[in-house]
């Protein structure tokens, strides 16, 4: 797999009572503050208004992370969109990293009350590239063993690969661990 395009969505808890305009002013501070290193951090926009769309966006030269609602479902994702030097396990680990150090920082921002709180033992693995990774089982089965070992490695036991083709959409890859591990953890692992 030669795209950095890579994406990472870890869902929230209990998102009940959340809304994406929460994540608008959160977002700005961090522009302000540069709180994401290795990112320049540009704008923010808020798509809450969109039925399972994007949310709320934070747009940066490398990346868009999103408070996302895609198919209804609260989370954070990250698109990669600068390139990423390295093996495909490299790119990887570099969009895990950066999506959970997102995660962690939601988390414990005050102004959020700690009602942000992300369950780690689901997430969604897409490449946001038509060319260069066609939603297909060609794509899967060429990047399904670094997926497994990379995650069994993360959260210390097999994860589960879920994926159905589908022309449509963006190749996409659920994955299903055994527990939910802190945020904290996962970071400390990649470490």
């Amino acid at each position: 797999m030669e795209s950095s395009k890579l994406a990472i969505k870890f869902f929230i808890e209990n998102p009940a009572g959340l809304t994406t305009e929460e994540f608008v002013p959160v977002f700005h501070r961090w522009i302000q503050a540069k709180a994401f290193p290795g990112h320049q951090l540009i704008d923010v926009a808020d798509y809450g208004h969109v039925p399972e769309g994007p949310g709320t966006v934070l747009v940066s030269h490398e990346a868009n992370i999103h408070a996302d609602l895609d198919r209804g479902r609260l989370g954070l994702l990250y698109i990669r969109k600068s390139p990423i030097s390295g093996s495909f396990r490299d790119r990887l680990k570099s969009v895990v990293g950066w999506t959970l150090k997102a995660a962690s920082l939601l988390e414990r921002d005050e102004t959020l009350n700690g009602r942000v709180k992300f369950k780690t033992d689901e997430a969604i693995f897409q490449v946001n590239d038509r060319l260069l990774a066609p939603n297909s089982p060609e794509t899967f089965s060429q990047v399904k063993g670094e997926l497994e070992s990379f995650f069994k490695e993360l959260y210390g036991s097999p994860v589960e690969l879920t994926y159905k083709p589908d022309p449509e959409r963006l190749f996409e890859v659920g994955i299903h661990a055994n527990q939910s591990v802190p945020v904290s953890t996962l970071l400390d692992r990649l470490a």
